[in-house]
């Protein structure tokens, strides 16, 4: 059961990193469209890429000279540290598998050092199994979760999450988006009493292929779903923090549920919620303490199944002095 917080982010530093579907509609400044300029850039990690045994293994931030891509990568920094949160980069489309992989990567890099605990480069494809039958990440189905942020692990934490479109599905596989700020002030004004309840601790599900998940591991796995340390930061997927809570006999109590019903219904208000489609080549990058994300389920084409790259970076957000 949690332990309420006495107190909980102060608006005014929220509101900046609260936006809406309509305003980040309007805003465009998170889409950015790959320059011309970036095309040396790609047939220089393609060279470089010939020498390299594992190039996606193999590459740094300095292994390649990328002018063009470090300053495209600058300015998605600038819009996910003192904007919106995302970046959505288009104008990819085309490369080679490898070569996409490498540009993204590239990117990324620039951003931050990656977070490998499901490895580097983190294949999104469905499985066949439900993850309601299996204990196994959601992003090895083909199913809807609701909004939430990534990773289970209370000491794993990727600051920025990536996204490369590779094939999209034959139907259905959206995106979805919504700014956790501003779920977070439309719990201040409706039910500020449900809102400090969620700055209190939940268990939560360890699910990390290859982890352990024996109950004393479970039990101390927990975190609270809204923390302020200068700066507003959510953690949530109601699904694992259910299933945590009745894995260590810990019952959830009825205003903790009513809590998460509240923040649900705040995260999927159309008013909040961008919808999108990527197609293949696009690249997408969340700060993942201030924004949610979900998927449309989809069916794949048996000839060409639906593949998103995952990346986790360990991205920290600039002073305000470097903007």
């Amino acid at each position: 059961m949690s332990t309420p917080s006495r107190a909980f982010a102060p608006a005014y530093a929220v509101r900046p990193l609260a936006w809406t579907a309509a305003s980040l509609a309007e805003s465009r400044a998170w889409v950015f469209e790959a320059p011309a300029e970036v095309e040396p850039d790609v047939r220089a990690l393609e060279a470089w890429a010939t020498r390299e045994a594992d190039p996606c293994a193999a590459l740094r931030a300095e292994s390649v000279s990328t002018p063009a891509l470090d300053t495209l990568a600058d300015a998605m920094a600038r819009e996910l540290d003192f904007g919106s949160g995302i970046a959505w980069i288009r104008g990819f489309s085309g490369l080679a598998e490898l070569t996409l992989r490498l540009v993204y990567l590239k990117l990324g890099l620039a951003l931050g050092p990656t977070v490998d605990t499901y490895g580097r480069l983190y294949d999104v494809k469905d499985t066949g199994v439900s993850y309601k039958d299996k204990p196994i990440p959601v992003s090895q189905t083909k199913e809807s979760t609701g909004m939430h942020t990534d990773s289970s692990g209370k000491h794993v934490r990727p600051g920025v999450i990536g996204l490369a479109c590779v094939r999209q599905a034959s139907k259905g596989g959206g995106s979805r988006i919504v700014s956790a700020a501003q779920a977070h002030e439309a719990l201040r004004e409706k039910h500020p009493r449900l809102l400090e309840r969620l700055y209190g601790s939940f268990v939560r599900d360890v699910v990390t292929p290859g982890s352990d998940r024996d109950l004393e591991r479970v039990a101390a796995n927990r975190f609270p779903v809204f923390s302020y340390e200068g700066r507003i930061a959510m953690r949530y997927m109601r699904y694992w923090i259910e299933r945590g809570h009745a894995r260590v006999g810990e019952a959830l109590s009825p205003e903790d549920l009513e809590a998460f019903d509240a923040l649900d219904a705040a995260l999927e208000d159309p008013a909040h919620v961008l919808a999108f489609r990527m197609a293949p080549g696009d690249l997408l990058f969340i700060d993942n303490t201030t924004t949610a994300h979900d998927r449309d389920a989809y069916e794949d084409d048996p000839a060409s199944p639906r593949l998103m790259l995952r990346l986790w970076l360990d991205h920290r957000v600039a002073s305000e002095t470097s903007a």
